[in-house]
């Protein structure tokens, strides 16, 4: 990865050049639609840009032309990235491990296929961390996303790439998969918007999947309005609309999720607090504590108990690598030793029990949530903003080391175990650090419509978002990264 003179590198950008990376999903179609784009013009230029940002490692593979054609929809001609363990007709599904660098998907997944009856093109698969088994998408195999704010730090996982992809403007829509925050926590280190639906609100299949039961793809955009169009498409039903009025939302806090926080987290979070109460949003307490231990205690048995299976039968499907190949070749030394720990550790009866104990849980959070009249949690997406990518293992918060896996995942992973939708609205960027922060929203499951219209409300008034074009000299700590 080469950093050739920052200043050279800003005077070869047009305003041009400036204004399709910057362009979200709805503003491009809006302007296609009335004649002031061309749509082949802005994919090539999203192509050249995709090219000189190579060294930040945020995507796996790229698809070599365009479609002849272009379709007409309520995506005509907007470009789309995906995270490297789901199907695209013609490019790897490589999960991000060796035994299937080479493993080309013969069909589209069946939410590719919306995406692209939409009128989407897609234009890339992105890095991620190995068999989306781990948080920071340090991944021996393909190499390190980087931080589009830091190139020193990550951009979280196991959607990291997708994540850093659509921040960095290379694509303003992208899809990545959710097992306990993997769309979520790098959307928020990133400072993009990222949304884990309730499992079956999109359709399943066509995916390189640990677990069933907790898995499901969610967009990532530069923008809720896209979320919003993005789930629309992938749902197949109209648009959520936002909730007319702010007043009167009821929004809850769980003291669990305010404890131990970095202090541009904490400072973000609480600022973001005192807008919405003087703006009449409620805020009730709303105790989880019980129901995040419990859930944390059934969250690897649920992933193990499925994972071998799940894997097998993606590769028995595709025709790909038997499974002892797959394990045997894995690049990382952390998903290896997962692996190795785990398969086969999961008795049928513990299985059982953990998936009863979630459907308690589910049950038990819907009721306290009628109980306190709340219509969704805020919380810190993440403790923390984004480590760096020499902290693999530990971190320092708050003048003490930390394990960065339990740490980067520690608000996001109940809604992965319990299958509840949340998303992550971006707030800014801390005080201290110069850093993403985001908030998420998470509310039972099921009730993504809700969430959604509640979350659409608020966002106009919480929201941060920096257009990729100024992310040039927004990290004053590194030159941006290009290919050499």
């Amino acid at each position: 990865m080469t950093t050739p003179d920052r200043a050279h590198s800003v005077a070869d950008i047009t305003a041009k050049e400036r204004g399709a990376w910057d362009l979200t999903a709805s503003d491009l179609v809006a302007a296609t639609g009335a004649g002031l784009r061309d749509a082949r013009d802005y994919l090539s230029i999203l192509r050249s840009r995709s090219r000189d940002l190579a060294g930040y490692g945020t995507l796996s593979a790229s698809v070599e032309n365009l479609p002849d054609i272009l379709s007409d929809g309520p995506l005509a001609g907007v470009a789309v990235v995906v995270k490297d363990n789901i199907d695209v007709a013609g490019l790897p599904t490589s999960g991000g491990t060796p035994a299937l660098a080479g493993h080309t998907a013969s069909s589209d997944a069946p939410l590719i296929e919306r995406l692209v009856s939409a009128g989407a093109v897609i234009t890339a698969k992105n890095t991620m961390h190995e068999l989306a088994l781990g948080a920071t998408s340090n991944n021996a195999f393909q190499g390190v996303p980087h931080n589009p704010w830091d190139p020193a730090r990550i951009c979280g996982g196991s959607s990291g790439g997708t994540a850093g992809a659509v921040a960095l403007g290379l694509a303003p829509i992208g899809i990545g998969t959710d097992t306990g925050g993997s769309v979520r926590m790098p959307a928020a280190l990133c400072g993009v918007f990222g949304f884990r639906p309730s499992p079956g609100r999109y359709p399943a299949g066509g995916m390189l999947s640990l677990s069933p039961t907790r898995d499901v793809a969610g967009p990532l955009t530069r923008s809720m309005q896209d979320i919003l169009l993005v789930d629309s498409v992938l749902a197949s039903r109209p648009a959520v609309s936002a909730n007319p009025a702010t007043a009167g939302i009821r929004l809850g806090i769980s003291p669990c999720h305010l404890r131990d926080l970095h202090p541009d987290v904490a400072r973000g979070f609480n600022e973001v607090r005192q807008i919405l109460a003087g703006l009449g949003v409620q805020f009730m307490d709303v105790g989880i504590d019980d129901i995040v231990e419990d859930a944390a205690a059934v969250a690897t048995t649920i992933l193990w108990g499925e994972a071998e299976r799940s894997l097998e039968d993606y590769l028995v499907r595709t025709g790909g690598p038997s499974l002892q190949q797959l394990v045997r070749d894995i690049a990382s030394p952390d998903v290896r030793k997962l692996v190795l720990s785990n398969f086969g550790s999961v008795s049928p009866a513990a299985y059982s029990a953990a998936i009863e104990t979630r459907e308690h849980l589910r049950a038990e959070l819907l009721r306290r949530f009628q109980t306190a009249g709340v219509q969704a949690l805020i919380f810190p997406t993440v403790p923390v903003v984004a480590p760096l990518i020499a902290e693999e293992d530990l971190m320092e918060l708050n003048g003490r080391p930390v394990q960065v896996f339990p740490t980067l995942i520690r608000h996001t992973d109940l809604g992965g175990v319990l299958g509840l939708p949340g998303i992550s609205i971006p707030v800014g960027r801390g005080h201290g650090t110069g850093l993403p922060i985001g908030l998420e929203f998470s509310s039972p499951p099921n009730t993504d419509d809700q969430l959604l219209a509640v979350t659409a409300a608020l966002e106009p008034l919480i929201s941060h978002t920096t257009k990729p074009s100024q992310l040039i000299n927004a990290s004053p700590h590194s030159p941006l990264p290009r290919s050499s």
